[in-house]
């Protein structure tokens, strides 16, 4: 809701005028704020859950509207105690304790999974997945309140609260609420109105191509999300705009070219892998996919340029803007959606995604924020090149040798990296990434 981003920035004030008395009174007023904003989580949730067979009962049966609601119930659930925990994962970030961070959401990722497969192969159906789910978030919320309390000494002070930095976390957080709104509808709205106007075939192959387009906002989010304190660290004590720039490129060539280099493995062969994974029923995902994340690599490559709005308080475009593309993304992808299907429901996307996260927002980091972006693309364009040598080269040979069986998916996926890291270390790394490269070695 726009509290996290609100709490590195106050709390990393704070810390460089070692203000230890204001950050036990932050860390207060975000308890207060949390435990009330889950609790109107399960207003809100319970009046959706109520409303279950009115909003989905057009198109599902009767035994799948049932299920929908048991499903709504737990995960209603699930978000009410993930809010809890988010005053410790922001204590945790803003500390930079990233290998204890990094290494539990991770654990948490593939714990789900872990769990659930089993179960699901035995019988246990769909409500496996989500008490799983909620087990493991409970567990880890646990794990967080000890780290916070144990190791980094997270103190809490209810006392004399001052009314005026309550009012300065609203004001700022406001409008990144309003944009982890617009963000629940670009990602959510065609699921949501494909269940509506099409049934749930449609919806599940869109869910299968949203799953795999969210794992690469997740390789995105997880590297920029590291250096959200130093840059608001920067902000706090004034840096240059060109060390900004430096920063923001530094990182921006490192996530594009592990986007890149992921998309480009699944253009070869991801089209087997669906097949293999979800089913002919849902090769559309295939091409759902890549039509969805190619122009999210832009905004995903510039995550430091959003942390810099933040930490200078200059967010507020970038919401607006943000909120009118969403309404858009509605709008298209509800006529796309009635008239053509699962391409069509994806189009809002690609466009509010084009227009307002690329086009806009390079116009704006340039001009208002300050950030050199010409030379930002000067430095990073180079990182397409193996992208699209590797990846044309091979989409023409497959024309001769399709990747049909696991052995040619093992095949191509291994002389797609071979191709794509030679072509890479050679002619596009710079010497701070070969430095990156060289210590995975070790």
């Amino acid at each position: 809701m726009g509290f996290s981003s609100a709490y590195v920035k106050f709390y990393m004030m704070y810390k460089v005028n070692k203000d230890e008395e204001s950050i036990q009174k932050l860390n207060g007023i975000y308890s207060l704020l949390f435990v009330g904003i889950s609790l109107l989580s399960l207003i809100i949730g319970s009046i959706l859950v109520i409303n279950t067979g009115n909003i989905f009962g057009g198109n599902l049966t009767a035994t799948q509207v049932n299920l929908m609601r048991k499903l709504m119930i737990i995960m209603v659930l699930d978000v009410a105690i993930t809010f809890i925990s988010t005053i410790f994962d922001s204590n945790i970030t803003v500390n930079e304790q990233f290998i204890f961070q990094q290494s539990r959401q991770l654990i948490q990722t593939f714990l789900v999974p872990l769990i659930c497969i089993p179960m699901v192969l035995m019988g246990t159906g769909v409500l496996s997945i989500v008490i799983t789910q909620i087990s493991v978030t409970t567990i880890f919320l646990v794990l967080n309140i000890n780290y916070c309390f144990r190791r980094l000494g997270m103190r809490f002070k209810f006392k004399d609260l001052p009314v005026s930095l309550l009012k300065g976390l609203l004001s700022f957080s406001f409008f990144i609420f309003l944009n982890q709104i617009v963000d629940l509808i670009n990602n959510n709205a065609p699921n949501f109105i494909l269940g509506i106007f099409q049934g749930a075939k449609l919806v599940a192959t869109f869910s299968i191509a949203v799953q795999v387009k969210n794992m690469f906002f997740m390789l995105s989010t997880s590297l920029s999300g590291m250096f959200i304190p130093k840059i608001n660290k920067l902000v706090s004590l004034k840096r240059s705009n060109s060390e900004l720039t430096d920063l923001m490129i530094k990182v921006g060539r490192i996530q594009m070219s592990l986007l890149f280099f992921v998309l480009g493995g699944f253009i070869v062969v991801g089209r087997y892998f669906i097949q293999l994974w979800a089913g002919n029923q849902n090769s559309d995902a295939y091409g759902l996919i890549i039509l969805m994340v190619l122009p999210s690599i832009v905004p995903l490559s510039q995550n430091v340029g959003i942390e810099v709005q933040k930490a200078m308080n200059k967010h507020i475009f970038r919401s607006v803007t943000y909120f009118v593309f969403a309404i858009v993304n509605v709008l298209i992808t509800t006529i796309g959606a009635i008239y053509w299907g699962l391409y069509g429901a994806a189009m809002g996307y690609v466009t509010s995604i084009v227009f307002a996260n690329g086009i806009l927002m390079n116009w704006y980091y340039y001009r208002y924020i300050g950030l050199d972006m010409k030379r930002y693309w000067k430095k990073t364009c180079m990182v397409m090149i193996p992208f699209i040598i590797t990846t044309g080269s091979l989409g023409i040979l497959q024309e001769l040798y399709p990747v049909a069986n696991i052995g040619t998916f093992f095949l191509f996926g291994c002389i797609y990296a071979g191709i794509y890291g030679i072509i890479y270390f050679k002619y596009v790394a710079n010497q701070y990434e070969k430095q990156i490269l060289r210590s995975l070695k070790k």
